[in-house]
């Protein structure tokens, strides 16, 4: 995101610079009412502004080609970058329909999945490290041997999804927590989830086992008695 705003002040400038610099040779004795410039938008006025004032046989064709193609460039440098360009460079999956696809054994790790409809979707042992699923239907989604540290599974529907061996450490989740298919083995050290649900969480037959990455107890993990 830095870098494709580095580009956009880059060709603002530089376009800026270059339309001034065109007028300024086709009208000479204008020259000096028109300064440089502090944003696209003064230049632009300014070269409009004194173009109204001079016959339009005293501005050459190539300086009026020059000065309209600056325009161009201007106008299309300050166009809004895409939707789903996200700090860190790749792709964000929030509000698309991702059901049934194949997500796993990939680093996702800080991407956003918000209200999106994940049914089924297949997250087997990827990186989701502080992904944002707030709101998203995963409903039966695999999250198997998963890392879910840090990230954030709140108000989300959840029935049916696959928690066993997930490193959901820091996690924060919600009361759908409850509908998961099994999170046997899965590790919750420090995860924050709803103090009136952990009783049910602990009475579930599937909360046991041994996190095969981090070594934690699930029930340990879970605090439960």
């Amino acid at each position: 995101m830095k870098f494709a705003t580095s580009i956009t002040s880059l060709l603002i400038v530089v376009s800026s610079s270059f339309l001034v610099s065109a007028f300024q040779v086709s009208t000479p004795h204008l020259h000096r009412s028109v300064q440089a410039p502090s944003s696209s938008k003064t230049t632009l006025s300014a070269f409009w502004r004194s173009n109204d004032n001079v016959d339009n046989e005293s501005v050459s064709p190539v300086a009026m080609t020059s000065a309209l193609a600056a325009s161009f460039l201007v106008l299309l440098s300050s166009a809004a970058l895409p939707a789903n360009a996200v700090s860190g460079g790749g792709k964000d999956y929030a509000n698309l329909d991702i059901t049934g696809q194949d997500f796993a054994n990939q680093s996702y790790r800080g991407k956003d999945f918000s209200q999106v409809i994940a049914k089924g979707t297949e997250f087997m042992n990827s990186n989701l490290q502080g992904c944002r699923f707030y709101k998203a239907y995963l409903v039966n989604a695999d999250f198997s041997g998963a890392d879910l540290r840090g990230a954030s599974v709140e108000d989300t529907s959840m029935d049916g999804a696959i928690l066993k061996g997930t490193n959901a450490a820091g996690a924060y989740f919600g009361q759908s927590l409850l509908d998961v298919g099994t999170l046997e083995n899965a590790d919750f050290t420090d995860a924050q989830i709803p103090m009136k649900i952990l009783p049910q969480i602990c009475e579930r037959e599937d909360a046991k086992g041994t996190n095969a990455i981090t070594g934690a107890d699930t029930r340990d993990s879970l605090m439960c008695p």
